[in-house]
């Protein structure tokens, strides 16, 4: 069950008498010279870019101070003038961590267990050294894929044809290594991708290293998970907690048995996936069954969702299949239609079955634009005697992509090749380092990953590129250009559709 968090300024008024803490949910982490609260979930990693005074007055929340004894604190460590202006700081930090990330919580009994206490005088950074940082001093995050292989031969799948020889596989010391390395970084969220990492022969050798590091993580697989592996992953640990969490198990499995089994190109596919499921919630496993919707099986959703109501499934989610790298399958691509279709058909669910969590992912129509623009011109506060420097640069990333582009989490695929994201090819010209000889450190702040999200404007010779003025711009704020132009045209050195140039548009 989720803690029972109530956010200070949302939920609760904040007085004198509050004791405010860090919420389970969030992680105040020092990298490098900064200062940046974490969003603690199985999910991908989300966060933001503290000031120093901000992260030293968050890390002094540790749920044992109140809102006075903090601004008593605060008044001596930053040389404020009075109780009443400290309170007032203390206050502002609160409703600006509070925002949009609802990070600071009121303190209970229930949440001393989850609470992580830390050194405040980590926090305690120049303000010279934290400008002079450009980018995560260490990956936030990893992508991790054990293998590029898998038992079905998905029609949808983007690793189809990018398998790995087993001679050339990291080995499973050198893999374990990489994580311990990891935790040394201070990283405790990853992704498992593929491929499929059940797989891999050691695969369960290696889940248990994270499960031992205390790793979080999502195990998705359509690997048939028999009595015996099921046992196996008990007998692991993957059944018990990792702080407020127990790791999730993901089934993917499509609606429409015999759709499903054409689909994954392996004639009692669907048969198995039940079985799968059954061995899994017989020993309590945190299951969930996730479908990726094309429009040969949109219309078998409610009934599927009915279907694994009855077997004791809980948490569903339903994602709109999106992904093309060649322009193949357009038979499987959504229509307007079949989205709406997908929409209402879960609509309905969540009606008839509301003991279900059902998630739908890209389904749902693009995002108002418009919205989006309003909030991010919303002036971000100042805190006072904030060093306008560190304002305008907290503002400048919040205005942009709040991800660093590509430079926050990196993949390592199982030959140890880095690339900055999963969902690419492996493409010899998309690697940026190699963790089978040098270190993540090493990877991570090596040229050839530093330079790769802004190639050089001659690089660009020959495209429309060369000759934009908003080409750096474009770079720093879009951030995601050289995954979408290869998606597009198979170069990263063109822009990608939706750029505004190609569309004729005049402004970015």
């Amino acid at each position: 069950m989720p803690l029972e968090c109530s956010v200070l300024g949302k939920d609760i008024a904040i007085t004198e008498t509050t004791v405010p803490v860090i919420s389970p949910y969030w992680r105040l982490k020092r990298n490098g010279h900064w200062a940046l609260l974490c969003r603690y979930e199985q999910e991908q990693v989300r966060y933001s870019m503290l000031s120093p005074k901000m992260g030293a007055t968050l890390a002094l929340m540790d749920g044992r101070l109140t809102l006075r004894h903090l601004s008593m604190i605060a008044q001596y460590a930053f040389d404020l003038e009075s109780q009443e202006v400290s309170q007032g700081f203390v206050t502002d930090v609160i409703m600006a961590a509070n925002r949009e990330d609802d990070a600071v919580v009121s303190m209970t009994p229930e949440l001393e267990p989850y609470v992580k206490r830390i050194d405040p005088f980590e926090f305690a950074v120049k303000a010279s050294k934290w400008k002079a940082q450009e980018r995560p001093a260490v990956p936030l995050a990893l992508n991790l894929m054990f293998s590029n292989d898998c038992h079905t031969n998905c029609s949808y799948c983007f690793a189809k044809g990018h398998c790995v020889p087993e001679s050339k596989l990291l080995s499973t010391e050198r893999w374990k290594e990489l994580l311990r390395e990891a935790k040394s970084l201070g990283i405790e969220q990853v992704s498992l991708s593929g491929g499929d990492p059940l797989f891999r022969k050691d695969a369960l050798k290696l889940i248990e290293e994270l499960i031992d590091l205390e790793m979080l993580f999502t195990l998705s697989t359509k690997c048939y998970i028999t009595e015996e592996i099921a046992d196996r992953l008990v007998s692991i640990g993957m059944t018990q907690p990792v702080n407020q969490y127990v790791r999730e198990i993901q089934l993917n499995m499509d609606p429409n048995e015999p759709t499903a089994d054409n689909l994954a190109g392996s004639p009692g596919y669907y048969h198995r996936a039940v079985h799968s499921i059954r061995n899994l919630l017989k020993r309590g496993f945190n299951v969930r069954v996730k479908a990726v919707v094309t429009a040969l099986t949109v219309r078998h959703i409610y009934d599927w969702v009915e279907e694994l109501q009855d077997m004791g499934v809980r948490q569903i989610s339903v994602a709109a299949y999106n992904r093309s790298l060649d322009g193949k399958n357009e038979s499987l691509f959504l229509s307007k239609k079949d989205r709406a279709s997908i929409i209402d058909q879960c609509r309905r669910a969540r009606i008839d079955f509301p003991e279900i969590d059902l998630r739908t992912i890209g389904c749902e129509p693009v995002q108002d634009r418009v919205a989006v623009q309003r909030r991010l011109a919303e002036p971000v506060t100042a805190l006072p005697c904030e060093d306008s420097e560190i304002h305008e640069k907290i503002r400048h990333w919040r205005e942009g992509d709040h991800s660093f582009g590509a430079q926050s989490s990196m993949t390592i695929t199982p030959d140890g090749k880095v690339m900055l994201y999963d969902t690419v090819p492996h493409d010899e010209a998309l690697f940026v380092g190699d963790v089978s000889t040098n270190s993540i450190l090493e990877v991570w702040n090596s040229e050839p990953l530093l330079n790769y999200p802004f190639p050089k404007t001659e690089q660009f010779k020959g495209a429309v590129c060369y000759d934009c003025k908003n080409l750096a711009k474009c770079h720093s704020k879009a951030g995601y250009c050289f995954r979408d132009a290869y998606f597009h045209s198979g170069s990263v050195l063109v822009p990608p559709a939706q750029c505004p140039m190609v569309q004729g548009e005049t402004a970015l």
